[in-house]
């Protein structure tokens, strides 16, 4: 009765196994709502701001970053792997408006950023 015992564990605990190992997720385990890169303000360093950008776009379409001020235009534009991470520094200039787009394919996504300066006035 012992023996049968083991078996029979033994058999669930493969079944069990087997069942962990097949589960994938539906969409290709990309999960509805979540975006295919991140940028995160890291503060100034002098003159200059400083990004972190993350990809993590999990199609095996193009995937082309780029970055554009608004009275400059396209500062950085450049085709990059499905995974990277990398550090941007940017010249620091008054009421800026900085876009970093990723495109995907077809698909585009958007983080804008705003620079505004502060102002200190003296009371006399």
């Amino acid at each position: 009765m012992k023996k049968f015992k083991k078996i029979v564990l033994t058999f669930v605990a493969l079944v069990i196994a087997a069942t962990t190992i097949n589960a994938n997720p539906l969409d290709g385990g990309n999960p509805k709502g979540k975006e295919p890169f991140t940028v995160k303000y890291l503060g100034n360093d002098g003159d200059y701001l400083l990004f972190q950008v993350i990809v993590n776009a999990e199609d095996n379409k193009a995937v082309k970053l780029a970055v554009s001020d608004k009275t400059e235009g396209e500062i950085y534009s450049s085709n990059i792997e499905n995974y990277k991470v990398q550090t941007f520094k940017i010249e620091k200039r008054d009421n800026q408006k900085l876009d970093f787009k990723l495109l995907i394919g077809k698909e585009e996504f958007l983080r804008s950023f705003a620079v505004v300066s502060t102002v200190s006035m003296e009371a006399k």
